[in-house]
């Protein structure tokens, strides 16, 4: 339920430039980069934010793929 709430600002922030990284070394793990600030988000929001096309994959670079909003 609590990431449900954070979806809404999870967006905002990618349409301000944000992006994200994600690791495939243990799994998808996600970080939300913002302003020189890395948190990290559940794997379930990063998934939905692809899903919904809302960012694409910008390069892949020794096992971690940046993905910035969508144009």
């Amino acid at each position: 339920m609590r990431e449900e709430r954070l979806y809404p600002l999870l967006v905002q922030l990618v349409t301000q430039g944000a992006t994200l990284e994600e690791s495939h070394h243990a799994g998808r793990r996600y970080t939300l980069i913002a302003a020189h600030q890395r948190l990290p988000i559940s794997a379930t929001l990063g998934v939905k934010l692809e899903r919904e096309g809302r960012i694409r994959p910008l390069c892949r670079v020794s096992g971690k793929t940046l993905w910035v909003a969508r144009a």
